[in-house]
């Protein structure tokens, strides 16, 4: 115990606190991916398109595979969940 720091726990916390950041940005990401798949990009957007918001709002709505919306929404749960476990562990009226 140096400077009265239990460094062994100091480390535990870290490490425990870097993974659950890894987790949770990791899982944000992959919902987000998931909510992009089957949309196809418009015509002429990225062709050197002068407009190209004009060519997103021409294509009109793309539908998303049902197993890529429902991955999405569990990606997206695991990061709710992790906030609300957060906020559950802080608020001592919540236990």
């Amino acid at each position: 115990m140096f400077l009265g720091v239990d460094w062994g726990a100091f480390v535990v916390v870290f490490l425990v606190a870097l993974a659950a950041t890894a987790v949770i940005v990791t899982s944000f990401a992959l919902g987000i991916r998931a909510f992009a798949a089957g949309a196809e990009e418009p015509a002429g957007v990225g062709a050197g398109a002068s407009d190209g918001a004009a060519a997103v709002v021409a294509a009109g709505p793309v539908s998303r595979p049902a197993g890529a919306t429902a991955a999405g929404l569990a990606c997206f749960a695991v990061g709710v969940a992790a906030v609300l476990y957060g906020l559950w562990m802080i608020v001592p009226q919540f236990h």
